[in-house]
């Protein structure tokens, strides 16, 4: 088995461990991809590091969540073309920043955020992980503009209740 067969058989596992709410050897699966990755020279690989930090989130490990999505943002910024309107940039900001504000840190969430809401300033997800992180710094009218925006460009009326309801306590307040 070469080393890239050996990669996305170990990722395959781990997902299976994860959907079967396998956490443990869920982890221990991604970061054995991810090793091997590393250790064979590969690029790092986003997706791994964005999928350990949702399973190391999950089982309540929000500083190395917190950690595997700083990896996960910078391996996909190191994609030949990547920017920041790139959506897998933008996704992976949105997670970091999510973890950051849940970690009680807004304005490294808004940092996170600040560089895909440059260049994509109406988007509703990044509008919404704004929103959450201003509202957490207690910047109400700010986060209030913010979940404001992400309402007006949901991608259809059932997104937009969805954002209603998340964003029931900022746009109350």
């Amino acid at each position: 088995m070469n080393p890239y067969q050996h990669l996305n058989a170990l990722a395959r596992q781990a997902f299976e461990h994860w959907g079967a709410g396998r956490l443990a050897e869920a982890a221990e699966g991604y970061a054995a991809a991810i090793a091997v990755a590393r250790d064979g020279g590969m690029p790092a690989v986003a997706d791994l590091h964005g999928q350990l930090a949702a399973v190391l989130d999950a089982q309540g490990r929000l500083d190395e969540a917190v950690a595997q999505s700083e990896l996960a943002l910078a391996a996909e910024q190191a994609q030949d073309g990547a920017n920041d309107a790139w959506p897998s940039v933008k996704v992976a900001r949105y997670f970091l920043a999510d973890r950051l504000e849940r970690q009680g840190q807004p304005q490294r969430a808004l940092d996170a955020l600040a560089p895909s809401l440059a260049v994509l300033p109406d988007d509703w997800l990044l509008n919404m992980a704004q929103a959450e992180a201003l509202f957490a710094a207690g910047r109400v009218p700010e986060a209030r503009a913010a979940a404001e925006r992400s309402l007006a460009n949901a991608s259809s009326n059932d997104k937009r209740a969805q954002l209603a309801e998340r964003l029931a306590p900022v746009l109350r307040a």
